[in-house]
């Protein structure tokens, strides 16, 4: 059983720790269908596209446990601008629903 050790309220992030044969892992959970919400209204709504002409665009919102998913299991820091051609290509293609446009972005090196 997950032992509760912290909820940041900033975020929605909380946090819970496990000791399994002997390692602790932390787990981390956040409710994300408020951000599910605005992103389907956002993309909905094709706001977001008339900022492209502009070099302005809201591509996508991602939660914090989407970037930690993304650091951990594809070991893409969406942080570092060298990650930023895969954090494009998994915004496309493993999380879609994260973006507020139907369009796509790739970025070309």
């Amino acid at each position: 059983m997950s032992k509760f050790v912290d909820f940041d309220a900033d975020r929605g992030v909380e946090t819970y720790e496990d000791m399994n044969d002997g390692h602790l892992q932390i787990h981390y959970r956040q409710d994300c269908s408020p951000v599910l919400d605005y992103t389907k209204a956002l993309r909905n709504d094709g706001l977001t596209d008339k900022g492209i002409k502009n070099d302005l665009w809201h591509y996508a919102q991602i939660p914090p446990v989407i970037i930690l998913e993304m650091k951990f299991k594809y070991g893409v820091d969406v942080f570092k601008k060298d990650h930023l051609k895969r954090v494009f290509e998994l915004l496309n293609r493993e999380y879609p629903y994260l973006k507020v446009t139907e369009k796509m972005h790739w970025l070309k090196h």
